[in-house]
């Protein structure tokens, strides 16, 4: 990167490009090629809620006994509180086993259609991350950009290497509070955001994806679990969601680019605590592609998410820069050992990480459990 483009990042977004993930005197590939204008910090100085008091110690309990009961009771209680819960010293390694744990929380799933990224299932509904590990995963609400969303999630550690790929919550009501002290909230409150997501064609891109480096975030034949632009076009529908179809403008000759459109609100009633929340980040912007190999050497514009207000308005980039910050102040680590389990509300919780490295010898694997589905509402008047 040259050293023009280092002076325009903020100091804590120059410090966050070389922490949280970035190797010790080296280089994520293709990281130099496109310079990230935006680069989260992710939390500014302590966890805005102390990982300890969401957290259980599993060595006490034993799987298969009276104490697993008491476990699954103190789990429920500490997400009510909480919004979250996490598990540590489980010892365990299997995702099956992993998820039947989960869903002492996550009660419901949903199957994952419609989704951004390109996940892949581990187990029955359990699901790969779908993103590569030199990405920065903005903050975001999961499924934030359908009408319908979910109401929680879980995520299952099956291999970890300490200290690399760690996850970050961001404590929303917070964040929703300090927003709306800002004309950015008020905009987003009055305006909505437009989520506009183009979805390439499998068969257009045989063979090649992101994690060949190819310039793909995610097919519609994955994202919809369809095989024909029939059967993709009805469940986007179903999403609620506008279609249409393109050219592709890095693949000319492929006429089956799959283009959605949904003006939302940029916010969700919260039942669990009877309140309007933000539930909308720049993960949909195409800024989220900066660091995403293979995607980041293509022209923001012809990225494939792109957002804006609701009434087209193009975001700023201060704008932009100060969302991102007031997520950091509500950020929380949450460093995983394996057979850690996190479950948390999607409404009072964003979720994100750092881009890292990992050597030859070393792993992660974080499996997905969805949780219920649900039909976004947007606000009430009454609930700010």
């Amino acid at each position: 990167m040259a050293f023009s483009a280092l002076r325009s990042l903020r100091p804590h977004q120059a410090r966050a490009m070389f922490t949280g993930g970035m190797p010790p005197g080296g280089r994520m590939p293709g990281f130099w090629v496109s310079a990230p204008s935006i680069i989260p910090a992710f939390r500014k100085g302590e966890d805005k809620v102390p990982v300890e008091m969401f957290s259980i110690d599993c060595r006490p309990y034993k799987p298969g006994t009276w104490g697993e009961m008491e476990l699954f009771d103190r789990m429920q209680s500490t997400y009510d509180r909480y919004g979250v819960v996490r598990l540590t010293n489980t010892g365990l390694k299997d995702p099956e086993a992993m998820r039947r744990y989960a869903r002492a929380v996550v009660k419901k799933q949903m199957a994952y259609e419609g989704g951004a990224n390109p996940r892949e299932g581990i187990i029955q509904n359990v699901f790969e991350v779908g993103a590569p590990n030199d990405a920065w995963l903005h903050y975001h609400h999961e499924m934030a950009y359908n009408q319908h969303s979910m109401k929680n999630l879980a995520f299952c550690s099956i291999k970890a290497t300490q200290g690399k790929g760690d996850t970050y919550l961001s404590e929303n009501l917070s964040v929703t509070d300090s927003l709306m002290q800002t004309e950015l909230g008020r905009k987003l409150r009055d305006l909505g955001v437009c989520y506009i997501r183009c979805l390439t064609d499998r068969e257009a891109y045989e063979g090649q994806g992101w994690m060949e480096g190819a310039a793909v975030y995610n097919h519609w034949q994955l994202s919809f679990g369809a095989k024909t632009p029939e059967e993709a076009e009805k469940k986007a529908r179903d999403c609620g969601l506008d279609v249409e179809w393109c050219q592709d403008p890095l693949k000319p000759e492929s006429q089956r680019y799959m283009k959605t459109k949904l003006v939302i609100s940029a916010f969700e009633y919260c039942p669990s605590v009877d309140r309007n929340v933000l539930y909308s980040s720049i993960a949909d912007h195409n800024a989220w592609f900066d660091t995403w190999k293979g995607v980041h050497d293509v022209h923001p514009d012809k990225r494939p998410l792109q957002m804006t207000f609701g009434d087209g308005t193009p975001f700023s980039v201060e704008e932009l820069r100060q969302w991102v910050s007031l997520y950091d102040d509500g950020g929380i680590r949450v460093q995983w050992q394996p057979g850690d389990i996190v479950a948390f509300c999607n409404y009072r919780y964003a979720h994100g990480r750092p881009a890292f490295h990992l050597h030859r010898w070393e792993e992660r694997q974080i499996g997905v459990v969805l949780g219920e589905k649900f039909e976004r509402v947007g606000t009430m008047d009454s609930k700010w």
